[in-house]
């Protein structure tokens, strides 16, 4: 969207400074993102009260009238129509414009986004995204896709992330996300590919024997099980069971011992009881997952499980959920272990104050490498961990961080612009 509103003549500045359009890029996957999006827009309201407000995403269906109504939005631009959110924002200002041909890539983030497909056919019981994104999967085409990765690749970027809403489902002419990614990995240039999140019992075997027969792509695999209690995931409509889950992940780390495997948890599902927890409980201890994602339940609108009996109070969901992140912060620090002495390969995304290399690993770890020369960033390196700290894994003599920590994206500042 950035680079669209600059192709227009639009000009980006810091957040905070003042500008003519703000656009607020929304999520409504649990109750706490929607929430924060509705904060966003009342500061803003304050904040940039000449500035007009534009609310896209996610949201815009679920909560997008209610802005309107309370005049935190001057516009809406729905999910569907964000594509083309620059024409409707010029002809709401009444502006004359002319898109450039080509759109300006801008290396102000160090991974580029690839996304391939939107939609989710899959009709979860306590999920709101096919209302928000539709229930129909969509994919772009195949060639689209690869002549958008060729000029990422010429623009300078060594890591693209192939993304979507349900990206397991990309299809095009008779050709899947294997194919899809089997081609991208072959692009000259390209450093390392790595894949968002793949929805269990879809294709998540032929991913770990393509990523076991391709080196470019990266060792980290995100599956979202949400739980590890059949009748919970019956009560979901997830499409797997335990026994499939469990099969899967005894294979994967067969073929692919360091395979770095993360998931999301949905604690406190309505009639999740005692024992079905203790059960997801048992699963994350039996497997070395590396990131555990634990997500209180929060009821979303129009979805089957908000009018479902047997909802979990607040207090027990909240005793579960402390619960769970503890398991989750110990399954994660042992999957670092395994590094310590090991090379690992870098790509750099930032220098924190000290002047510190960091960014993450191809297993999808943080890391940080002192005495390292400027200008590494959007290049792959290899360093050798000698310890962990801060949930990072440290090569040399790192001094203590007082800034900022990573996140999914390096903050900005001189030295990485």
């Amino acid at each position: 969207m950035e680079a669209a509103f600059e192709s227009v003549g639009c000009m980006p500045v810091p957040p905070g400074y003042p500008a003519d359009v703000v656009v607020v890029n929304s999520c409504t996957v649990t109750r706490n993102a929607e929430k924060e999006c509705i904060q966003l827009l009342t500061r803003l309201r304050t904040t940039q009260p000449g500035a007009c407000l534009v609310l896209t995403g996610c949201a815009t269906e679920t909560c997008g009238a209610d802005m309107m109504t309370r005049g935190l939005a001057d516009l809406i631009v729905p999910q569907s129509k964000k594509d083309n959110i620059v024409p409707i924002v010029m002809r709401h200002l009444g502006k004359d414009f002319v898109a450039s041909a080509q759109p300006i890539i801008r290396l102000r983030k160090q991974r580029a986004t690839l996304k391939v497909q939107d939609g989710c056919p899959f009709a979860c019981s306590y999920c709101v995204v096919p209302i928000a994104r539709g229930n129909v999967s969509r994919s772009r085409p195949f060639k689209e896709c690869l002549a958008e990765a060729r000029m990422l690749i010429a623009s300078g970027f060594q890591e693209i992330v192939v993304a979507g809403c349900n990206t397991a489902c990309y299809s095009d002419a008779g050709l899947n996300l294997i194919d899809l990614l089997r081609a991208l990995a072959r692009l000259p240039g390209l450093g390392r590919l790595r894949l968002g999140s793949i929805e269990p019992g879809t294709i998540e075997r032929d991913l770990v024997k393509l990523m076991q027969a391709q080196p470019k792509i990266c060792r980290y695999l995100h599956v979202p099980l949400q739980s590890g209690d059949n009748t919970v995931l019956r009560r979901m409509r997830r499409r797997y069971t335990i026994d499939n889950v469990k099969n899967f992940l005894d294979e994967a780390y067969r073929l692919l011992p360091d395979l770095s495997v993360g998931t999301d948890l949905i604690v406190g599902f309505p009639g999740e009881t005692e024992e079905a927890f203790v059960n997801t409980c048992a699963l994350m201890e039996a497997y070395p997952f590396s990131n555990i994602h634990v997500f209180p339940y929060s009821p979303r609108p129009k979805t089957a499980a908000a009018a479902m009996p047997d909802q979990i109070i607040g207090r027990i969901r909240r005793r579960r959920t402390t619960h769970l992140i503890k398991i989750a912060n110990e399954r994660r620090l042992l999957y670092m272990q395994r590094f310590i002495g090991r090379p690992v390969t870098l790509l750099v995304e930032w220098y924190d104050p000290q002047g510190c290399a960091r960014g993450w690993s191809a297993e999808y770890l943080p890391c940080v490498v002192a005495d390292s020369p400027p200008g590494l960033c959007r290049t792959l390196h290899s360093i050798t961990p000698t310890r962990i700290r801060n949930d990072t894994l440290i090569d040399g003599p790192v001094p203590p961080l007082t800034g900022n920590v990573p996140g999914g994206d390096p903050p900005a500042s001189e030295s990485n612009i």
